[in-house]
Order: structure tokens, then sequence, then C-alpha cells
């Protein structure tokens, strides 16, 4: 089988604030993300948030601070919201700590156009329809 590489998402940078990640209890929906994202915020007043660069491309989302880099297949992106300046996302990742297997994630970038580009970027590799069909099946369980 040939590997088939698609190129629907234009390789970007965004330099962003981390504001946290909380155990999510549903794949999808934006029911799931919106309550999430205030509480988020007060936990980076009281304790200052990660600066981390986000990398978009075809392939998915790396998370790099420092050092450390952080890949997210396209496929485990389940859902992403954007409010103001802020983009919030669903992860399909299992925490053998916690053993959860759905996070949320919630960046803070510089401005509100910043913001819409990350997430329109996002939505295109949510939106995929190999994507959708998985997550629709994962759901179905």
């Amino acid at each position: 089988m040939a590997l088939r590489l698609r190129k629907d998402v234009q390789k970007a940078s965004y330099y962003v604030w981390f504001l946290g990640a909380q155990e999510a209890k549903a794949l999808r929906g934006t029911r799931t993300l919106l309550p999430m994202i205030p509480r988020m915020v007060e936990k980076s007043k009281e304790q200052e948030p990660l600066k981390v660069t986000l990398q978009v491309s075809h392939k998915g989302l790396k998370i790099v601070q420092g050092s450390a880099k952080h890949f997210i297949p396209h496929g485990a992106i389940t859902c992403s919201v954007q409010t103001e300046d802020i983009v919030a996302c669903t992860l399909l990742l299992y925490n053998p700590a916690t053993k959860c297997p759905l996070h949320v994630h919630a960046y803070r970038c510089d401005s509100e156009l910043t913001a819409q580009a990350l997430h329109d970027q996002l939505q295109v590799l949510i939106n995929r329809p190999e994507n959708q069909k998985r997550f629709t099946e994962l759901e179905a369980r």
C-alpha cells in the first residue's frame, strides 16, 4: 500500500501559553470544552502558564517546550473550540497514571486572529473523513 500524504494543512508554528490540561468526559462537543476554559484560565492566574510552540502540519500537532517535544497525530485531535484568544482541543491520548484516554488542552494565543488561524487548522485535521468515521465508531462503543 502506497503512503499517501495529504497536504491540506500548511505547516505553521504558534507561540502560545499552555493554560493546562484536564481529563475530558466526552470525545467531541463544545459542551465538554467550553466549561473547562474558565477553570484553566483561573489556574493560570495562580501559576504562570508554560510558553510552548505548537507546530501544526498535515501530520498532526507537535508541542515543543524547550528540548521536550510531544507529537499528537491528526487522528487523536477530536474537537476544537475558540473563544477570544484561547483555543481548547480534546485529545485522544491515554495517560497510564490516570487511566484516562481523553484530555482537554487549552492554549492562549497573542491575538484573536492567531487563535482563529490555529483553530481553523485544527478543524481541517478534525474534519478529515477518515477521522470523523473513526470518532463516530469510537462514540458508538
